[in-house]
């Protein structure tokens, strides 16, 4: 198969695995706590050292935890917080660094904000908006094991 169409196929991967947390998150959201506050972060976690090959990636399960047991008011600076603690290694790159960790400390807290104050959508469709927004800088800023160590180094 063509590199092309394998990173294609990974990003799919990495897509689908957020829709799956969001709908965790969402289902959590609805009557039992525990779901959002466990077994999404697990799931999550367990997605991004599946695809990074990465202890590191680990750390940030116990911070999804502690994130989703808080409320709308920090719960967003929280969750973004968490996607910088695996860049912190001997590759680091500033660039990269600075550049995620604004994405997430803008876009998290936004959306906790806009969807939680103006309530443009429903409930449900809300908490599924709100998970995609947690686990999608999560799962994407990490590096694929296999492809994509190269595309990081500058």
């Amino acid at each position: 198969m063509n590199s092309e169409y394998k990173t294609q196929f990974r990003v799919l991967l990495k897509l689908l695995w957020v829709v799956v947390f969001a709908c965790l998150y969402a289902l959590g959201g609805i009557h039992d706590k525990w779901i959002r506050r466990f077994i999404a972060p697990l799931w999550l976690g367990g997605g991004m050292y599946w695809i990074s090959k990465d202890w590191r990636t680990l750390l940030q399960i116990p911070f999804l935890i502690f994130g989703l047991h808080l409320g709308y008011g920090i719960v967003g600076f929280v969750l973004a917080g968490s996607n910088i603690l695996h860049l912190l290694d001997k590759n680091f790159n500033f660039r990269r660094f600075w550049g995620i960790l604004a994405w997430a400390m803008i876009t998290i807290p936004a959306s906790y904000l806009i969807l939680g104050v103006v309530n443009p959508v429903s409930a449900r469709a809300e908490e599924l908006l709100l998970g995609l927004m947690v686990g999608l800088p999560s799962i994407f800023i990490i590096a694929d094991k296999e492809k994509d160590d190269k595309l990081y180094k500058v």
